[in-house]
């Protein structure tokens, strides 16, 4: 038996709908093709993606360094505000109309050392909480500065592979020997960069002595420098070493971060303050080396003194009569 027709009027409008529908979109995306000549959407580039989500670091980094910051006024606040009311309870206990303190009963006061020891302590809190939060800071910066560097290295060392592509087999060899020297000097200088030795990063040996002051009664001496290297030979180390550093030249990965590097040792040796500061620095740190190597010495020489007079005395012991001719006699071989 055939079905009569209508039977389920309810499933053929959702039919025609549902192609009502698709034949509208279809025509209208049709029709806006043809009309704009341009896509409906686009697809965002991959560099303006990095570019957005690094701004959405700075952005979120701002952000929390404020809330810290924030959050640390308003500890510092209530710190002043505990040390006040101590002094305002502290000043009190001399009031007249018995406003002393009272030992008895729920409302005893706290003794004043135990007062103080919990100021002392919330105080030191307080200090290793900023300092912590100075160090995660920092943390912070260097991992985002690291990541930025990185992403710039990618993207060079994208950029040269491009470029070697475009090359014959000769200008190929000569443009990857041209670059493992560039990376060298780049490794160097980022090298004395990160352990804090700004004459290494400009390449310049520093053989600077000072001797002095010397104090004669009432009248001091010095203090005496010598081999002092000069600043025009500074910045005449510094100018011909940032032509091949510079990132238009050099083709290594991390040259703007060398650049960067080698402009920051420059600027700290040619300011008279800064160099002076740097150089105070050094001395110290050098003096601190030669007494802990002098000690060291030091102590490697009286234990072995000591276990040597143990060593003998053991000897003598045990050889009895015979310890004095056989020591000779040792002696005189050795």
């Amino acid at each position: 038996m055939r079905p009569r027709r209508g039977r389920y009027p309810l499933a053929n409008a959702n039919a025609i709908l549902l192609l009502a529908a698709v034949i509208f979109n279809a025509s209208f995306t049709h029709i806006n093709l043809l009309g704009n000549n341009r896509p409906l959407y686009c697809l965002a580039d991959d560099s303006l993606e990095e570019e957005d989500d690094f701004l959405a670091e700075i952005l979120a980094e701002q952000a929390r360094e404020e809330e810290e910051l924030s959050r640390i006024d308003a500890e510092s606040r209530e710190f002043d505000a505990m040390k006040a009311r101590q002094q305002s309870e502290g000043g009190g206990s001399g009031m007249p109309g018995g406003g002393g303190p009272k030992m008895g009963g729920s409302n005893r006061t706290m003794p004043k050392g135990a007062a103080g020891a919990n100021f002392s302590k919330l105080e030191e809190d307080l200090k290793k909480k900023e300092a912590g939060n100075a160090s995660d800071k920092e943390a912070q910066e260097e991992e985002i500065t690291t990541q930025k560097a990185e992403r710039i290295r990618l993207k060079r060392e994208a950029a040269f592979e491009a470029e070697l592509k475009k090359m014959n087999e000769e200008q190929r060899k000569k443009a990857q020997k041209q670059k493992s020297k560039d990376a060298k000097v780049v490794k160097r200088v980022l090298k004395a960069h990160k352990s804090g030795r700004h004459y290494a990063v400009l390449g310049i040996r520093n053989l600077e002595l000072q001797l002095g002051p010397y104090y004669i009664f009432n009248f001091s001496l010095g203090p005496f420098v010598f081999f002092r290297v000069k600043t025009k030979d500074i910045k005449k180390v510094y100018r011909n070493l940032a032509r091949t550093v510079h990132p238009d030249k050099n083709k290594d990965g991390r040259a703007e971060e060398a650049f960067h590097a080698l402009e920051t040792s420059a600027a700290i040796l040619t300011d008279e303050k800064q160099r002076s500061d740097y150089d105070k620095r050094i001395i110290a740190s050098r003096r601190r080396r030669n007494k802990y190597a002098k000690e060291s010495v030091v102590g490697v020489s009286q234990l072995a003194w000591r276990r040597s007079v143990s060593t003998l005395r053991v000897a003598k012991r045990v050889l009895g009569p015979f310890s004095t001719p056989i020591l000779v006699v040792g002696a005189l071989i050795i």
